[in-house]
């Protein structure tokens, strides 16, 4: 059997790889695949996940590209082909379906017992989400992902399942990914406004503006690598935001 040549186009799937042992298969990445921090600037990288370089794609032969139709587009698979490797799709919807994911790449590149280590770390995060979402009231959140223009989660989301996952909800006005025309409007909806530090690097110094130019909203910068990166970030992130709404709940205003 021919060891695996693995390139990932997914920061978070990259990550994923360095916690299931596989990373002396990671043959490449993207210039945004950051974590681990330390480990993985050894791996080379072969530009943004939407703009990767073809040709130096073709030098690494991978046999296995790992892909989001989200974050990679339509032209990735086919990036994949052309160097006669095989293309792994990968898409979660909620914090569940990593579960599916960890036992699919264990499966895939034979590190089922690393795999099943992480599933268990998994469903002891679920329970402690789904704790502090029963034990905890519900808070309406309107998550900022852009500005210029502002672009939010919708509750059909995988950002909008882990906030659900602890008992927050989005307010978001669609379930996917809308763009807010009129910021206030969506905000007035909202205990609590959410901008996070990815895609867009939110700043404590934006969500000072944000406070001015929302006079009636309560603003907090979130990680927003534990709301939207998947695979074994999740394990960390949903105990994180059971803190998080902990606080803001400490925090919130009276609503009048």
């Amino acid at each position: 059997m021919i060891a695996p040549r693995i390139v990932s186009l997914v920061p978070s799937l990259t990550e994923l790889c360095f916690d299931l042992g596989l990373d002396d298969r990671l043959v490449g990445r993207t210039d945004y695949c950051i974590a681990p921090a330390g480990r993985v600037g050894a791996i080379p990288a072969l530009g943004g996940p939407g703009s990767v370089d073809a040709a130096r794609l073709a030098t690494l032969a991978p046999t296995h590209v790992l892909i989001s139709p989200e974050e990679n587009g339509p032209a990735a698979p086919g990036l994949a082909a052309a160097c006669g490797a095989e293309a792994v799709s990968v898409q979660p919807q909620r914090p569940e379906d990593n579960r599916d994911l960890y036992r699919r790449l264990g499966a895939l590149f034979g590190c089922e017992r690393e795999a099943e280590a992480l599933v268990s770390r998994l469903d002891a995060a679920l329970a402690e989400a789904a704790a502090c979402r029963a034990g905890t009231p519900r808070l309406a959140v309107l998550p900022l992902l852009w500005k210029d223009p502002w672009v939010s989660a919708g509750a059909d989301t995988y950002v909008g399942a882990m906030l659900a996952a602890v008992g927050m909800g989005s307010v978001a006005p669609d379930p996917r990914y809308p763009r807010l025309a009129d910021l206030a409007e969506a905000a007035a909806a909202a205990d609590w406004v959410l901008p996070t530090t990815e895609p867009y690097p939110f700043s404590e110094t934006d969500a000072a503006t944000l406070r001015r130019t929302l006079a009636r909203a309560t603003v907090e910068v979130v990680d927003g690598e534990a709301l939207a990166w998947y695979g074994s970030r999740a394990i960390s992130a949903l105990p994180a935001l059971a803190r998080l709404k902990r606080g803001l709940l400490d925090r919130r205003p009276a609503r009048t």
